[in-house]
């Protein structure tokens, strides 16, 4: 189990790195900006949410709620990523 200081530093990064492809992505001539423009406020919702739900988790179930934790943002950022390739 890492500690919460090192899961929200990861977070930051891969949540920073997405965006980042998301202004690349919308940068092609091809791109639709409207729906990158879109997908870059849920990259910032769901950093937000998920920062905020490792600030307040209960420390007795801290290994089933990083369990929990890993499998749902890995699903969240696995559709960013879909919605990325799509733009």
């Amino acid at each position: 189990m890492a500690n919460k200081r090192s899961v929200k530093k990861s977070l930051g990064y891969i949540m920073s790195d997405l965006f980042t492809a998301t202004i690349f992505s919308a940068a092609q001539e091809k791109a639709n900006k409207e729906k990158a423009s879109e997908l870059q406020e849920k990259i910032l919702k769901v950093y937000s949410d998920f920062n905020s739900r490792l600030s307040n988790y209960e420390r007795r179930n801290a290994k089933a709620f990083f369990k929990q934790f890993k499998t749902e943002i890995n699903a969240e950022i696995e559709a960013i990523i879909n919605s990325i390739e799509e733009i």
